[in-house]
């Protein structure tokens, strides 16, 4: 799941140029969708490069970390970016700054070269992430139709296509960097088509009205949104990092199975998200967060209680289509807390989300290299657990009741 820390709102950014005729609809599936691929590849890939530079989980779970951080003001600065020069420029120049980390890869040989690759490399996705989500929005507004949820579809099918790839490639006896040089063609390719799109245009100027951030902090409902969102992002972070390696590592199994780990997750992640909408029509939204916490959390309890290998990606596809609904269904309640400050609510719930992505490899990391993989993969199930017991504080507040006289002091942004 792309999880871009800047809204339309705040990067004022227009849709993606036509003037050369291409749908813009069209040509952000085919962005999510190359984005998937790329992380599906990566996260595959990731056990042998580990392998290949002799680094444990601990130091490459602290890699990961602090490159997620030191990402944040890059992430930031897209979207004064994208006021100036508009969205072309962050999703062109993302998807060629990701192209140029591929080719690197396949010439690093140290931990410290390691380090510096992945920082650029989340640095550029970061920027890229934060392009194709102002677009994504700026194009549902335009359109009239709910089409975010099925961007991000596209972005798990393009994952899970990725990681089948990579993990047959592999059993075929590709040489992994290969592979990289692969992806890096990939996204050239989308960087010269939407270089080539259409002219820069302008796009409408950045609000001047404070941010007014720090208040909503005091919203206790908008933190408790933004833990869920941030428990949601360290399980799916976990997931998507550590479930190949636990395969093929921890369990030993064949390239081909650590792929499919990897692949069903992203596939029961593009499956949930193609279905969030039906399920929050009959469930409701607190009601399916409830549900989503409990699905993950028996979801991980299968696939770590278990050695067989079908057992085991069946509980990756539960925990899969679980958490693929809470980030959509929080940011949708968090948008009904303060209607006129819907841009700075979503902002804070992703911005404090990436927290939890941003821990999560360290903290995994850390407990393998003490304990073992096994035990710290049951941080998902903790995950569940957690989302379970805030979803009852959200389903008491959920139908605006909760938004406070301070709260309604607080100035329209």
């Amino acid at each position: 799941m792309t999880r871009a820390g800047t809204t339309a709102e705040e990067a004022g950014a227009t849709a993606v140029p036509r003037r050369t005729g291409l749908d813009p609809v069209k040509m952000l599936f085919v962005a999510f969708g190359s984005f998937g691929v790329m992380f599906g590849v990566w996260q595959v890939v990731l056990a042998d490069l580990r392998r290949a530079l002799d680094v444990s989980e601990g130091p490459l779970g602290l890699a990961i970390t602090v490159s997620v951080i030191a990402s944040f003001p890059a992430m930031l600065a897209a979207g004064r970016v994208a006021d100036r020069l508009g969205v072309r420029v962050l999703i062109a120049g993302g998807a060629l700054s990701m192209a140029c980390v591929f080719l690197a890869v396949t010439q690093i040989g140290s931990y410290g070269a390691l380090v510096m690759t992945i920082l650029v490399f989340l640095t550029s996705s970061g920027i890229y992430d934060v392009g194709i989500n102002a677009s994504a929005v700026t194009e549902e507004r335009r359109t009239g139709r709910p089409i975010m949820s099925l961007f991000h579809a596209a972005f798990s099918a393009g994952g899970a296509t990725g990681a089948i790839l990579a993990g047959v490639g592999i059993a075929a006896g590709v040489p992994f960097r290969s592979l990289y040089v692969v992806v890096a063609c990939l996204l050239a390719a989308v960087a010269a088509l939407f270089w080539v799109a259409g002219e820069r245009g302008r796009p409408r100027p950045a609000s001047d009205a404070p941010a007014g951030r720090g208040s909503l902090l005091r919203n206790p409902m908008v933190v408790t949104l933004a833990i869920i969102v941030s428990l949601a992002f360290l399980g799916e972070g976990a997931m998507e990092t550590w479930s190949s390696i636990y395969l093929r590592d921890f369990l030993g199994f064949s390239a081909v199975v650590g792929a499919s780990g990897v692949a069903v997750f992203h596939l029961a992640m593009a499956t949930g998200r193609a279905t969030t909408s039906l399920i929050v029509r009959r469930l409701g939204r607190a009601r399916t967060l409830t549900v989503a916490g409990a699905l993950a959390a028996v979801g991980n309890v299968v696939a770590l209680g278990t050695e067989r290998a079908p057992l085991i990606l069946a509980g990756f596809i539960l925990v899969g289509v679980a958490l693929s609904s809470v980030a959509p269904v929080a940011l949708s309640l968090g948008g009904d807390l303060l209607p006129e400050r819907t841009g700075q609510v979503s902002a804070m719930l992703m911005t404090i989300g990436y927290a939890g992505f941003s821990i999560g490899p360290s903290v995994i990391g850390a407990t393998a290299e003490l304990a073992s993989l096994r035990l710290a993969l049951t941080i998902v199930t903790l995950v569940g657990l957690a989302i379970i017991w805030l979803s009852t504080r959200v389903r008491e507040n959920a139908m605006g009741e909760q938004r406070t006289t301070e709260d309604r002091a607080v100035p329209a942004a």
